[in-house]
C-alpha cells in the first residue's frame, strides 16, 4: 500500500514537471514573437542587440547536437524525439533567430537610426547651462 501512494505520487511529480516543461516551451515560443512584430513594423532592429541572437543560436544548436549524440551513442535513434521538450526549445529558438537575423544583417541593415527619448534626454543633458539654441 505504501509503494502504490508512493508511486502514485511519483508519477503525478513526472506528470507536473512534464508539463512545465511544455509550458517553457510555450512561453518560449509567444516570447519571440512579440520582437519579431516590432522589429517588422519598424522596419529596423535598433536597440536590441544582436550577439545576445547569435549565443541563443548556438544555444540551440548545441542542445540539438548533444540530442543526436546521446542517441547515436546508444544506438537508439527514438531518443531524439523522446524529449520533444529539448527538441521544440532547440528548434523554435533557432526558428526564431533565423528570423532574427535575416531582419538585422539582411532585411533591415539599412535602416536609419531612430533616435530614441533617452538619446534625445543624453543631447539636452551634455548641453552647458549658458549656451545658446540656435
Amino acid at each position: 500500500m505504501f509503494l502504490k501512494r508512493l508511486w502514485g505520487l511519483e508519477q503525478r511529480r513526472g506528470q507536473k514537471v512534464y508539463a512545465l516543461g511544455y509550458a517553457k516551451l510555450l512561453i518560449t515560443t509567444v516570447k519571440y514573437i512579440p520582437q519579431a512584430w516590432t522589429n517588422y513594423k519598424r522596419k529596423s532592429t535598433v536597440g536590441w542587440s544582436i550577439e545576445q541572437i547569435l549565443m541563443d543560436v548556438i544555444g540551440g544548436v548545441l542542445s540539438i547536437v548533444q540530442l543526436v549524440i546521446d542517441s547515436s551513442l546508444q544506438n537508439d535513434w527514438s531518443g531524439l524525439t523522446g524529449n520533444p521538450v529539448k527538441l521544440g526549445l532547440g528548434n523554435v529558438s533557432m526558428f526564431f533567430d533565423a528570423i532574427f537575423i535575416f531582419q538585422h544583417y539582411w532585411l533591415y541593415r539599412g535602416a536609419r537610426k531612430l533616435k530614441t527619448d533617452e538619446e534625445d534626454h543624453d543631447r539636452h543633458e551634455r548641453r552647458g547651462l549658458l549656451d545658446r539654441e540656435d
